[in-house]
């Protein structure tokens, strides 16, 4: 988004912004996203027209894209996430950083802590409780800016019964209406199984759905920052991944090691599988791309009477 002064500037860009879940990876998000600002307030700073058109995420990506989105402005976002990893942050100078770690098994401040009512554990359906979250996301984000704001929040949400994969945002997107999003629903798209329990959020129709984290179906919610850039013609479009998982890594040695494998693996690979589809689309279109002459040359005569469609766009 820099370069020399006498480089040619697209008249508008818009961001996506894209963040995965992963736990506490998210921590990483935090710090990317104060660098991703970083960038952005140098390239306004030196006349280029960019705007954070639509902030995806799922679970802590949710979390953090809630930050984000429901801020005043790029500066207070960065307060607003530092403040509430904070929040999160265990760090108890006397012990090992392994015991550190390995407290957050029971306990992490103002998020999850395990649950105490061992004598039922035969019907548990979850092991954290996290109320507290709720307390957290209402302190940390301000969701009259976040549901007023110019700038796409969709964040997701499985639904437990119906397997449906369920969009909140903040303004329509695509075939998705909008919804007032709450300090819950932020919270249903965090609510990974069988950590934690499933979110209960009330539908228009009158009936309560039962929400999982939308990972676990999508964790990389590429296509719905798609659907949110504008068809401007004009307007390049640049969308920003968070990626928290590797795609190589090492034999694991180690049932741990062999879970955090996995989790690689499940959560990561949708990313490539959506980049790769991708350029099969683009490779798709190539040949259509140009003046209406050079598409119409690809059809057979029964399609060319009266085409005046404009060339699509690649993904």
């Amino acid at each position: 988004m820099t370069g020399a002064a006498n480089t040619a500037v697209p008249a508008k860009t818009e961001i996506g912004l894209v963040l995965q879940g992963g736990g506490a990876l998210g921590a990483y998000d935090w710090g990317a996203i104060t660098a991703l600002f970083d960038v952005i307030d140098e390239a306004i700073s030196s006349g280029q027209d960019i705007t954070l058109r639509v902030v995806t995420g799922v679970s802590i990506g949710a979390i953090n894209a809630a930050c984000v989105v429901g801020a005043a402005d790029r500066a207070d976002a960065r307060n607003r996430l530092g403040a509430m990893w904070g929040d999160f942050m265990i760090d108890l100078p006397y012990l090992p950083p392994s015991a550190n770690r390995d407290l957050a098994l029971y306990n992490v401040p103002h998020f999850y802590t395990y649950r105490s009512d061992l004598l039922a554990a035969p019907t548990w359906t979850y092991l954290y409780e996290t109320h507290q979250l709720l307390e957290t996301l209402s302190e940390h984000v301000d969701f009259d800016a976040l549901n007023a704001n110019k700038t796409a929040l969709v964040i997701t949400a499985v639904d437990v019964e119906s397997g449906v994969l369920t969009r909140f945002t903040n303004q329509k997107v695509g075939h998705t209406e909008p919804t007032t999003i709450e300090p819950h629903h932020v919270l249903a798209s965090g609510s990974i199984a069988p950590q934690f329990p499933w979110t209960d959020i009330s539908a228009g129709d009158g009936q309560v759905h039962h929400y999982w984290d939308g990972g676990i179906v999508d964790n990389t919610p590429l296509g719905d920052a798609i659907d949110a850039f504008s068809s401007d013609r004009g307007v390049t479009r640049l969308l920003v991944v968070m990626n928290l998982f590797p795609q190589t890594a090492s034999i694991p040695r180690s049932l741990i090691q062999v879970n955090e494998r996995l989790d690689q693996l499940r959560f990561g690979n949708r990313l490539r599988q959506d980049s790769s589809t991708a350029e099969q689309m683009n490779a798709l279109i190539e040949p259509f791309r140009g003046s209406p002459q050079s598409i119409m040359s690809h059809c057979p005569n029964t399609c060319k009477r009266g085409s005046t469609r404009p060339a699509p766009t690649s993904l």
